[in-house]
């Protein structure tokens, strides 16, 4: 998977020594920041990759980690890996090499569990994360993590959790690498190989100030047909938990404000922030008209018996379910609930479904969830509703799209993504939009909004399709052929 290395080319060639492999490669197998701190997910990365590295980063600039120099395999077991390694590459931003090796306990150098990341030591010397109550705070995530450097490492040495990390497992992110041969220069420039040429984009874009004011005003100027009895069309947002739906609402809002706004709660959390069912609406700008088309917020959903019901979706495509609607995990959503909407007409249903996938998270994306992805899609598309993907995050997918979002549609991984999703769900490619929306950033970004902006022009077009393939039933109000309630 293409994902952006933090490792630098000077942490490479320390390693490279300590290895003693002057021709080592490393090959970014898992990344936390995108993928969660989640043992399952490690696990099924970075399982039987042979010797590994380990690299973690905290709030405070340190850059730490261990060298595996067995497979990881989820044996349930510990495991003696002798040249197995603890090492520190930063101190507190500053490139400070420390290597801790293993010296004692030598059965006890690694603990290779399905419910634990990677886990160096019988102590254990460190703990990088376990379980799936990570908390992100925002700023970092804390993981369940621990150190007690001593017991397999380092032992009589002098060192502990203070010069190993900082006694700090405040994390910014974990890498796992799994280590080849390094590329040399006759190989060909990697960008060659992970990027078309110029000139052969696989989708044209006009990356300019005026396209991205042309795309603000047709979005700003769009109405549904005037015959219709509809004065804004909904769009219902949905996707996993983390996928950035939410967050699709908040760069489409930023970009109307004229700063980044965070009006729907977004983030990164193990369960949904998303609780109530929001109908959000935008101004054209602050205290002006509202835009004729409202992003219509629900909850994320998740692997297990919670987050979104599909229970309660049909409600949600044939507008029964009023703004601000609480969910409740404990009882479904259905006519008995105060505030359902008995008189739900074509102006409360549903015009168009956006679900938003994290585009690093699609391969491994646990079967349950992509099967609730499928029901989403099927439900709409029984009722004639058109469906779009919002493959988010792209910036964390491609690290030549990191360092420039107009190379995103030259990104050969980003369209084998697209062509993956069309192929998962059925779905057209042209129905299917990379997307990066605002999360670090404090100021508007035009490259961000000609994305944000060009998908929401063709999502506001399929739903006025919709309402053109439905016309003869609004005109005659015979809305019982829209019922359906499966």
């Amino acid at each position: 998977m293409a994902l952006r290395k933090r490792l630098t080319e000077e942490d490479e060639d320390q390693l490279r020594e300590w290895l003693g492999k002057p021709d080592a490669g490393f090959e970014l197998l898992f990344k936390a920041s995108t993928q969660g701190y989640n043992p399952a997910t490690f696990h099924q990365l970075c399982n039987n990759k042979g010797p590994t590295v380990t690299v973690a980063y905290n709030a405070a600039g340190w850059v730490f980690g261990g060298y595996a120099s067995d497979s990881w395999t989820s044996r349930g077991a510990y495991v003696q890996a002798p040249g197995s390694f603890l090492f520190r590459l930063s101190n507190a931003n500053k490139f400070d090499p420390l290597k801790i090796p293993a010296n004692t306990n030598l059965q006890y150098c690694l603990y290779d569990a399905q419910d634990t990341g990677p886990v160096f030591g019988g102590g254990h010397d460190f703990l990088v994360f376990a379980g799936t109550g990570y908390v992100d705070h925002g700023n970092f995530v804390t993981a369940n993590g621990s150190v007690n450097v001593g017991h397999t490492y380092g032992n009589g040495m002098g060192h502990n959790a203070n010069t190993f990390c900082g006694a700090n497992l405040n994390y910014l992110d974990v890498e796992v690498y799994s280590i080849g041969k390094r590329e040399s220069k006759e190989d060909g420039d990697p960008i060659e190989k992970k990027m078309l040429q110029e000139g052969k984009e696989w989708r044209k874009v006009q990356w300019s100030d005026e396209e991205r004011e042309r795309l603000k005003q047709r979005v700003a100027e769009y109405k549904p047909r005037p015959c219709l009895s509809v004065s804004q069309v909904n769009v219902l947002l949905g996707g996993q938990v983390g996928s950035g739906k939410s967050s699709f609402f908040n760069t489409i809002n930023s970009i109307y404000k004229g700063r980044v706004s965070s009006q729907a709660m977004a983030g990164s959390q193990p369960h949904s922030l998303t609780t109530r069912y929001r109908t959000y609406e935008v101004r054209g700008e602050r205290n002006g008209e509202t835009l004729c088309f409202r992003l219509c917020d629900t909850m994320g959903l998740e692997d297990a018996n919670t987050g979104l019901d599909l229970d309660d979706l049909p409600y949600l495509l044939d507008g029964n379910v009023p703004d601000r609607y609480q969910f409740n995990p404990a009882a479904n959503f259905s006519p008995a609930t105060p505030g359902f909407k008995n008189m739900a007409g074509m102006k409360d249903r549903t015009h168009c479904v956006a679900l938003a996938l994290d585009i690093c998270n699609i391969s491994v994306m646990p079967q349950g969830a992509m099967n609730k992805i499928k029901t989403i899609y099927n439900k709409a598309l029984k009722r004639g509703i058109p469906s779009v993907v919002l493959l988010t995050k792209v910036d964390k997918a491609c690290e030549f799209v990191a360092d420039d979002l107009t190379l995103v549609y030259r990104s050969r991984f980003i369209l084998e993504k697209v062509q993956e999703v069309s192929e998962k769900l059925g779905l057209p490619e042209y129905h299917i939009f990379p997307v990066q929306n605002y999360s670090k950033q404090t100021s508007l970004d035009n490259k961000i909004d000609i994305l944000a902006l060009s998908a929401l022009a063709q999502i506001l077009g399929f739903a006025d399709d919709y309402l053109d393939e439905h016309y003869e039933a609004l005109a005659t109000e015979n809305l019982e052929k829209l019922n359906v309630k499966e």
